[in-house]
């Protein structure tokens, strides 16, 4: 799991962690978190032999917090999912998008790259204060979105997926 966290979910979570951390950040049943599963024909089901929950997501009054996730690989029976996204967005006022930014320097800090949208990274590209490394998970603020993003889950998956696949020609 990486450092970063949105409302308590880190990515790398299992769907029960994650759950049970968007509950307890805003104060709700596990109940009222609904999810969306894989289709039959989507690759996580293809990984992991059946539907598994791809989103959970929270959505109040314009309060929205979704969480997506990816199929571990190798394949593990007993947590077969992590995450690997997590976006949390308010209504947007222009009240609310200095709120949001307030609120993401106060909890993470300095930023790894200041132009038009703060981004924080795990790995800032060394000594220059500009970007990230391509395989760093990311967090960025835009208006009243925040989103946090670790393609390491992504990649992990597009590898075990070429690696699968991956045959002689036998002309």
């Amino acid at each position: 799991m990486r450092a970063f966290d949105v409302g308590g979910v880190k990515t790398g979570m299992s769907i029960e962690e994650a759950r049970t951390a968007m509950a307890k950040n805003f104060g709700a049943s596990s109940s009222a978190i609904t999810e969306s599963k894989s289709l039959p024909s989507q690759v996580t089901t293809l990984i992991t032999g059946t539907e598994q929950i791809m989103f959970l997501v929270y959505d109040n009054n314009g309060t929205r917090m979704q969480v997506s996730f990816e199929p571990r690989v190798p394949y593990d029976k007993n947590n077969p999912m992590a995450v690997s996204q997590i976006s949390y967005e308010l209504p947007w006022s222009k009240d609310n998008e200095k709120a949001m930014n307030d609120a993401a320097l106060k909890k993470y800090g300095p930023v790894s790259q200041n132009n038009m949208n703060p981004l924080w990274c795990d790995k800032p590209l060394p000594g220059t204060g500009m970007g990230c490394a391509s395989d760093s998970a990311t967090l960025e603020v835009s208006g009243t979105k925040l989103r946090m993003y670790d393609p390491a889950w992504t990649n992990a998956r597009i590898k075990f997926m070429e690696e699968k696949n991956a045959t002689k020609p036998q002309f």
